[in-house]
């Protein structure tokens, strides 16, 4: 029986391609990928892109710039990659493990420094892969005198050898370049160098191409980083105050804002430290004035007694988490989802927050502007968290527009409220009028002490029941009205195997589940986004359809999985991953029919 794409695997797609550029620091890897993924989607591919680098700020080290690319939307990196092109063959042999069987190599066979035999790379590859050596650093001193542009040689043979148009390099190659002046069309040299040594010298014998196609609407697309988006989100909240310390992944964030909110009328403060940032975005709250701060986990950790301060006081925060590899300061440049447990329970006694925790580029947007809409209802914090690689990863898209309404939503006291105003009043959805300094009559005092509805301290075990209560209703009423309810995908009805994940790694889960099923498996999935509160009755219903359950994350111990288990009794399977790179979906694919196959 023959089979065909598109009907009988509709999750199989014409064009999913992974390309990886490997070198130093100072070889220019990252840029050069950054060049050729808004090149292909220029083109109008799906781009996917990502970019591993080493945590010192000077120095040598391994950089690699991962793209995916395909006519369909691609919800997380590749695996196993089909062109590896090499600017440092001992970093280039280190990624050979994820090279396909038939998959494409380019190196340089003239570089700049003299290899030992067992640093090159061509004496280290599988008899199915291709072999491609292009001189760089004779063809750079040639083209501009310099071996520096040895990277854009390099794009230009990319170019000719995968029939990708050469213009359309180009003129990603002039917006790359376009403020240094003069330097724009040497570049363009090198890039017209490496094209036509391809085109003169080397015979291409590999059955891979990218010709143009029209796939994208380029005109509703653009490319946007995790940091862009998030930033992005929090402006279309009406965002006007941010405080922050510098730490990776978070940082960018702040750069971008402090670019973008004066314009706005809005502040960016850089502080001495992650303690003095959030004090900073809690006064500012405090005042009316939307604020949020952005660290990773080092820096959240330093946070814990202002969150607790500001569920107290019913402060509305936003917080953003880019987490990485712990614990203490840990892996600054690799991607984890290591802080779920702090997320949801940083601070002393019951404290009460929102924590959510987006999927996609697209989520992100979305999810950090309806940060600040949950936040100011409901007068709590709100942790959203994302990863290095959500924070750092590249991909183009479509943004939604974010509702008008949500942008103010304080509840404000009444003039007969504020004739004997109660700033913790008790209500039926836990949420009580609220006042900001200046308003005559609306007065009262946010200290840390536990408080009666007046403000006034109070240690009696009943007003502390009672305040208590009313924190956590605020979560019930939340859930009933504004937090939507998990998405579940695959196989409907009783299957073999249901998958819970979060974050970044439900990306991967969805598109494993898609192709498990294809392969003939019965396997379902359930995205939910918003870990804190939880829709326990979907959750439940999903769990007693699964005959089995797995829940894969980017952390040693589980803590998602734990997390559900607080709330379902039922076994988990666990795969449980510190790979310091994002799961994809082949992972957990692999791990599937691992376990339906019952295999050890």
């Amino acid at each position: 029986m023959k089979l065909t794409v598109g009907k009988d695997f509709p999750w199989m797609r014409k064009i999913d391609m992974t390309f990886e550029i490997a070198g130093s620091s100072g070889d220019g890897t990252l840029a050069s990928g950054d060049i050729f993924a808004n090149t292909l989607s220029d083109i109008g591919y799906h781009i996917l892109s990502f970019d591993v680098y080493p945590a010192e700020i000077r120095g040598f080290g391994k950089c690699v710039a991962h793209t995916r690319i395909s006519d369909k939307p691609v919800s997380g990196v590749g695996r196993n990659v089909d062109i590896l092109l090499s600017l440092n063959d001992p970093y280039g042999i280190e990624q050979l493990k994820t090279l396909k069987p038939t998959g494409v190599v380019i190196f340089d066979s003239k570089p700049v420094r003299e290899l030992n035999e067992h640093e090159c790379i061509a004496g280290h590859l599988g008899p199915g892969m291709f072999l491609y050596g292009i001189p760089f650093g004779d063809l750079s001193q040639q083209s501009t005198q310099s071996s520096r542009s040895r990277n854009i040689i390099a794009l230009g043979a990319l170019s000719a050898l995968f029939d990708i148009d050469m213009e359309v390099f180009i003129q990603s190659l002039h917006r790359k370049f376009k403020k240094k002046k003069g330097l724009d069309n040497i570049i363009e040299s090198a890039f017209r160098c490496g094209f036509e040594y391809v085109k003169d010298s080397i015979l291409k014998v590999d059955p891979y191409s990218l010709k143009t196609q029209k796939i994208l609407d380029k005109k509703n697309y653009k490319i946007f980083t995790g940091t862009q988006v998030v930033a992005q989100g929090a402006i279309d909240a009406n965002c006007r105050f941010y405080a922050g310390y510098p730490i990776t992944p978070a940082t960018k964030i702040m750069e971008i804002l402090s670019a973008k909110l004066p314009a706005l009328g809005g502040n960016v403060v850089q502080t001495e430290d992650e303690i003095s940032a959030i004090g900073m975005v809690t006064g500012a709250a405090f005042v009316g004035t939307r604020a949020m701060t952005a660290t990773s986990g080092p820096g959240l950790s330093l946070m814990t007694e202002f969150i607790g301060y500001n569920i107290k006081i019913e402060n509305p925060v936003v917080i953003i988490d880019g987490q990485r590899g712990g614990p203490a300061t840990g892996l600054p440049t690799k991607t984890e989802q290591s802080d779920l447990m702090m997320g949801l329970f940083a601070g002393t006694g019951d404290s009460s927050r929102i924590v959510i925790a987006p999927t996609s580029l697209e989520e992100c947007h979305y999810y950090v502007a309806e940060a600040f809409y949950l936040a100011e209802k409901y007068q709590m914090p709100v942790i959203v968290m994302i990863d290095l690689f959500l924070s750092t990863c590249k991909s183009n898209l479509v943004l939604k527009k974010i509702d008008s309404k949500k942008l103010d939503v304080n509840k404000k006291p009444t003039k007969e409220q504020l004739k004997d105003y109660k700033r913790f009043k008790v209500t039926s959805d836990g949420v009580s009028p609220r006042t900001i300094p200046g308003i005559i009559g609306g007065e009262f005092v946010a200290s840390g002490l536990e408080q009666d509805e007046d403000g006034n301290t109070s240690y009696y075990g009943i007003v502390h029941t009672k305040m208590s209560e009313k924190r956590y209703r605020k979560l019930q009423i939340a859930l009933e009205e504004d937090i939507p309810k998990p998405i579940r995908f695959g196989s409907k009805g009783r299957v073999k195997l249901g998958i819970l994940s979060w974050g970044s790694s439900m990306g991967s889960a969805v598109e494993a589940v898609e192709k498990a099923n294809e392969m003939g498996y019965k396997v379902a999935a359930l995205k939910q986004i918003v870990i804190n509160p939880i829709h326990l009755k979907e959750v439940k219903s999903f769990c007693n359809d699964c005959e089995k359950l797995m829940v894969p994350e980017l952390n040693f111990s589980g803590q998602f999985a734990n997390w559900l288990s607080m709330h379902i009794d039922r076994d988990i399977h666990r795969y449980s991953k510190v790979l310091s790179r994002p799961l994809t979906y082949m992972d957990i694919l692999d791990e599937i029919e691992r376990l339906l196959k019952g295999k050890k």
